[in-house]
């Protein structure tokens, strides 16, 4: 399992941001009960909030359970890699001032 927690100040993008989940063989999006291939900005609403205002989310192949699928990202088994883009994104992004959060692996 990893997580990917994006702490305050979310991705800083004037129009959206969104991490992508694709298979790392078929390089295609990943099948998934969710039908979810994504997680964004745009679905902020839908999404549960750290207690910083921040968001983990859970990148794994199983349900990491019904009180945190909402904040899940479909993985396949084996290996895949994700993309974040930032669309419009401000300009501590190309300055270097704000990082991408990083994929870690949970236990």
């Amino acid at each position: 399992m990893d997580d990917c927690q994006f702490a305050p100040p979310l991705p800083p993008a004037d129009v959206f941001w969104s991490l992508t989940m694709y298979d790392g063989k078929s390089k295609l999006l990943v099948d998934n009960p969710l039908n979810r291939y994504l997680l964004n900005s745009r679905m902020l609403g839908r999404l549960q909030r750290d207690a910083d205002g921040g968001l983990t989310f859970y990148v794994q192949h199983d349900s990491p359970g019904k009180a945190k699928e909402s904040n899940w990202l479909p993985a396949p088994a084996g290996p895949f890699y994700a993309i974040m883009r930032i669309y419009m994104p401000k300009p501590v992004v190309a300055s270097g001032q704000w990082q991408r959060p990083q994929l870690k692996r949970v236990d």
